[in-house]
């Protein structure tokens, strides 16, 4: 599967894994669990979402940026299939 068409629920997971304190943890955490609460750092969400960005070619928009994009998994799954169009994983989202 070419890196652009990864599910962003893997995409968020590995940058999870890479850029913050979680690491492997990151694959373990239920989607629908609060981030902050498993140790995610506010300098790490912005490592996190940096990453997200370069990797799946989006940018996200300065009024979702905040503690509340980084409330789950599957949250931010969701903003992240809105932004690339994925329709079949926008749900959850939050729109």
């Amino acid at each position: 599967m070419p890196e652009s068409a990864i599910p962003c629920e893997q995409a968020v997971r590995e940058a999870l894994a890479r850029h913050s304190d979680l690491g492997a943890a990151a694959h373990e955490l239920p989607a629908d669990g609060d981030l902050y609460a498993a140790g995610l750092t506010s300098l790490a969400s912005v490592r996190v979402m940096l990453a997200l960005e370069e990797r799946l070619s989006v940018e996200i928009p300065e009024e979702r940026i905040g503690r509340a994009l980084f409330a789950s998994i599957a949250h931010l799954s969701g903003v992240l299939a809105e932004l690339t169009g994925d329709r079949d994983q926008a749900v959850g989202a939050g729109r």
